[in-house]
């Protein structure tokens, strides 16, 4: 079988170093207390919605039909309408926060900012096991298996997948998230910066996961824990 290059190295370089298309105007977000300490960007308390469910939004694939929440002020780049396979890209920076914030084009991930890529890939074998299915789509001289679990997230499994950088033995391995959308087509969710995994909003995000048009996605019921870093009056 045809094997399909797709490269994490090539997924973190786009995604550290192409702005999105959308530019909401960015606003300062008020404490909550009157009173309050002195506050550094990362401990700023985050506004909460009257009803913390309300502070997160469904975000629908319209080619593929699955779905997933989101809080309500990030930016979602839509799967294209055509071509092979397609790539969601969920955020919570805009590009004026990404080119105020980075230093010629490059950034690190400041402040909080994160991005998950979810990966759809198609005409993967059928009859292999989710981690085999994703390993015979990439070019193993660059990505290599270290180690594979399966976890319950919300209502699905999800392949947890350990790969190291083949190119590069010195960077740390990741981890990616395998869902199976159909027989033949496979879900990766790619979390950037990694440190994001375990945070609650992180979790809440792959527990709310729905995989066809008929299923709902699972709207969190707590409100997210990160401070925004562009314009969110949706949690007003």
């Amino acid at each position: 079988m045809k094997k399909i290059l797709i490269s994490l190295l090539t997924i973190f370089h786009a995604a550290a170093c192409s702005p999105l298309q959308q530019t909401p105007t960015p606003q300062a977000i008020t404490p909550l207390e009157q009173t309050p300490p002195v506050l550094t960007e990362e401990s700023a308390p985050v506004p909460q919605a009257e009803f913390p469910s309300a502070a997160w939004k469904e975000v629908r694939d319209a080619r593929y039909g699955f779905g997933l929440a989101v809080p309500c002020w990030w930016l979602v780049s839509p799967i294209p309408p055509e071509g092979f396979g397609g790539v969601m890209g969920p955020t919570n920076y805009d590009e004026a926060y990404f080119m105020a914030n980075s230093q010629k084009g490059f950034w690190d991930w400041p402040n909080g900012t994160l991005k998950i890529d979810v990966v759809v890939m198609k005409n993967i074998n059928s009859a292999l096991s989710d981690t085999d299915a994703y390993m015979a789509m990439v070019d193993t001289s660059m990505e290599g298996l270290v180690a594979s679990e399966t976890k319950q997230t919300g209502t699905h499994t999800t392949t947890v997948l350990t790969i190291q950088n083949q190119i590069n033995q010195n960077d740390p391995p990741i981890r990616i998230f395998l869902y199976r959308l159909a027989p033949d087509k496979l879900i990766m969710l790619n979390p950037m910066p990694q440190s994001i995994i375990d945070t609650p909003d992180f979790q809440a995000i792959l527990s709310s996961i729905a995989l066809t048009p008929q299923e709902t996605v699972s709207i969190p019921t707590s409100a997210p824990a990160a401070t925004p870093r562009i314009e969110a009056s949706c949690i007003q």
